[in-house]
């Protein structure tokens, strides 16, 4: 596997350069996750034990099959739960709005969205 091609910190204002995929030196690695959540608790951004009750149930409707990758004819086991329509753009923990998704599906979605 080749060497991975140095590259300037993601911090802004942090001099140097890194090989590491986050991107930031020790000093500031957690810090995008940080400002990504702005500060809150999983309980605070509404994943408490109340989501994970539902997301056990939602995985379980689903058979743990992404339905996205379902939806091509491909079987996927899914590890997450992913609100159809985001709660960024008024989506809601309905059952409805929920549907279980592989990781890779996850991050596909959630790019597009953004």
């Amino acid at each position: 596997m080749p060497n991975q091609i140095p590259r300037p910190f993601r911090k802004q204002g942090c001099g140097g350069i890194t090989t590491a995929r986050s991107g930031y030196c020790e000093t500031h690695r957690n810090e995008g996750w940080v400002q990504h959540q702005r500060g809150r608790t999983r309980q605070q951004q509404g994943y408490g034990r109340a989501w994970e009750i539902l997301r056990a149930k939602i995985l379980k409707r689903d058979n743990y099959l992404c339905q996205t990758c379902l939806r091509q004819g491909i079987a996927t086991e899914a590890k997450a739960v992913d609100h159809i329509k985001a709660k960024a753009f008024g989506g809601k923990d309905d059952e409805t709005n929920l549907q279980s998704i592989c990781y890779a599906c996850h991050r596909a979605k959630t790019a597009k969205e953004h």
